[in-house]
């Protein structure tokens, strides 16, 4: 090997140096990326769970409030429709609850007996052409739970068996002198206020998981409900532990899971945000922390090579002195 005869250094001061700013440069990333595991994405997750808390429960509050308005309607009117019970003919009541319905704008609207003979029905056509004054409602859930409880009761979450859409159904009691002489049933479609949750969520995917882990989210191709079985989701595992961090890895996604109950329509809403998407902006800041590291380390080892060159440089120059002076 030969030196570099313009400074005095030897290719072994070079290798030195430049093999000290690769350690460096790998101990500096070790220790960042050791900040960022133990520290920085912790802390990130941890910041945006406490805000997605936030904003899952004011939804949560707002979707179930639209349901809650509909519902608490048919009291008032189930109150009026007692009122002229008496003097109510079938044309009549039919009439009115056709203007009740438009009014509420509920997809189905109708009255029925204790025995769940319809007296009334808007509207009279269902989806599927049938006239629904054929229909008996004796065997559904809501209304048996309705007589059962002798007063209000809400269905939760169902599949509509004609229009096949997914509603949460409301009874009311028709009392006449403190007897129940029918009940006011009403429907409401979930798509608009499970549309209306989507548009206020910033990302993510918002699901609503009933009591019996039944997912019913909005299928973003098709724009639909769409209902799966989630007993064994890995979401629904982890929510369900007793110290859950809401971390779960789907597929090769990682998502962070926050909750919050809904108690008119008797489901969870679970809000699943990215995590890739949420450490985007941290790693952001990671990377501007590597770069600037790596640079004040090169720029302090350039700085340190040429105050070497410079020191050789003078150390040359005094012994090209001394030798001229001793005349060697």
């Amino acid at each position: 090997m030969t030196g570099v005869p313009t400074t005095g250094l030897r290719w072994s001061h070079l290798f030195f140096l430049l093999s000290t700013w690769a350690v460096v440069s790998i101990v500096a990333l070790l220790v960042v990326g050791l900040a960022w595991t133990m520290r920085l994405k912790p802390q990130a997750l941890k910041d945006a769970r406490a805000q997605r808390q936030d904003i899952v429960r004011v939804l949560a509050r707002l979707a179930d409030a639209q349901v809650r308005d509909k519902l608490d309607a048919l009291g008032p009117l189930a109150a009026h429709f007692a009122q002229s019970w008496a003097s109510h003919e079938p044309r009549a009541l039919q009439r009115e609850i056709d203007t009740m319905r438009a009014v509420l704008q509920m997809p189905t609207l109708f009255v029925v007996s204790t025995d769940g003979r319809p007296l009334a029905f808007s509207p009279l056509i269902g989806p599927d052409g049938a006239s629904n004054l054929e229909l008996r409602y004796g065997d559904r859930p809501l209304l048996q739970e309705a007589i059962r409880v002798q007063g209000p009761a809400v269905s939760g979450i169902i599949l509509g068996r004609a229009s096949r859409d997914f509603i949460v159904g409301a009874a009311v009691p028709i009392k006449l002198d403190e007897r129940v002489v029918a009940y006011l049933l009403g429907s409401i479609r979930l798509q608009a206020s499970i549309e209306a949750i989507e548009q206020a969520g910033p990302g993510g995917w918002l699901v609503m998981i009933d009591a019996s882990k039944q997912a019913i989210y909005l299928n973003r191709q098709s724009r639909q409900i769409t209902q799966e079985d989630w007993k064994s989701h890995p979401f629904v595992q982890e929510l369900a532990r007793r110290q859950s961090d809401g971390l779960v890895s789907l597929g090769e996604d990682e998502w962070l899971l926050t909750q919050a109950v809904m108690p008119t329509l008797k489901v969870n809403l679970v809000f699943a945000a990215s995590v890739r998407q949420i450490l985007e902006s941290q790693r952001a800041v990671l990377l501007t922390l590597v770069a600037t590291l790596l640079v004040s380390v090169a720029m302090s080892l350039a700085v340190s090579t040429v105050t070497a060159v410079r020191f050789v440089r003078e150390q040359q120059a005094v012994a090209l002195k001394t030798r001229a002076g001793t005349g060697g």
